[in-house]
């Protein structure tokens, strides 16, 4: 229906470059205050209820840091996130 009153400019192929890439060494990850100290009581193994009695908090509260702590690690489960801020040094265990 609609058609380009202009012509066509056809060019050659992109170079390609066959060269394995190193990916990019992955961001530092930073966590807020809370989210550290809602992890660190995390790996004691408190739950969201207990980790909100202890922060003075709400429960939907210390879900929404887990979540972003999720988020920030590209995990799907808090344990993972636990881990992985064990493995890099963000907590410490008690």
């Amino acid at each position: 229906m609609y058609r380009s009153t202009t012509a066509s400019v056809r060019s050659s192929p992109a170079p390609v470059n066959l060269q394995p890439q190193q990916p990019p060494p992955p961001e530092a990850i930073t966590l807020t205050a809370r989210e550290k100290e809602v992890l660190t009581w995390g790996v004691a193994g408190k739950s969201s209820w207990e980790i909100a009695q202890i922060c003075s908090c709400s429960e939907a509260g210390v879900n929404y840091h887990f979540c972003n702590i999720r988020r920030k690690f590209g995990v799907r489960s808090r344990w993972a996130a636990m881990a992985k801020a064990l493995e890099q040094g963000l907590i410490q265990s008690s």
